[in-house]
């Protein structure tokens, strides 16, 4: 029986390399590129990257667009347009994974990190946008899940996520 190889959305878009406390920024390539040295069997496939209106899902329409064009610092503390542009490329990897894994009723994988800090209209601790909320948004929204769980196995909370949570449920 042939092994199923895990499918890895991953781009060297989703990296970039900045002055920081957290090495987050940069984290997906050298991720990958642990990984491919591995014997674990990887399907490594380019992310779609997200827009700005799949952003707003999840967060305040004014923010997605302040942090993309640089007037609104990112969760780096930073306007920087090399980060706006990667986090086109790490939201994006989740959203391929999250659309994958139901596709394919297993699993895919999403090299990236800095999502559950980030809130409606906010970024906090090296977290931008919330991809976690973007992916359960828009899969919900294309009609792939009626229900999203998320199993977020940091040591601490996840603020942003349940930040957001909150915020949806008082618009509906």
């Amino acid at each position: 029986m042939p092994l199923h190889k895990i499918p890895v959305f991953s781009s060297p878009a989703m990296s970039v390399y900045i002055e920081s406390e957290s090495p987050s920024a940069g984290k997906p390539t050298k991720v990958v590129d642990a990984w491919s040295k591995t014997n674990i069997p990887l399907d490594i496939i380019e992310p779609t990257p997200v827009t700005a209106e799949t952003l707003s899902l999840a967060h305040d329409p004014s923010y997605v667009r302040g942090i993309l064009t640089g007037k609104i610092k990112n969760g780096f503390h930073n306007k920087s347009l090399a980060v706006a542009a990667s986090l086109l490329f790490t939201n994006g990897a989740m959203l391929s994974a999250g659309r994958e894994a139901v596709k394919n009723g297993m699993t895919a994988v999403a090299p990236c990190s800095g999502f559950h800090h980030a809130g409606f209209a906010d970024a906090f601790e090296y977290c931008t946008f919330n991809g976690l909320m973007v992916t359960a948004c828009a899969l919900k929204q294309e009609g792939a899940v009626s229900r999203v769980g998320i199993l977020d196995f940091d040591m601490h909370d996840g603020d942003g996520t349940q930040a957001i949570i909150e915020h949806l449920q008082a618009q509906d």
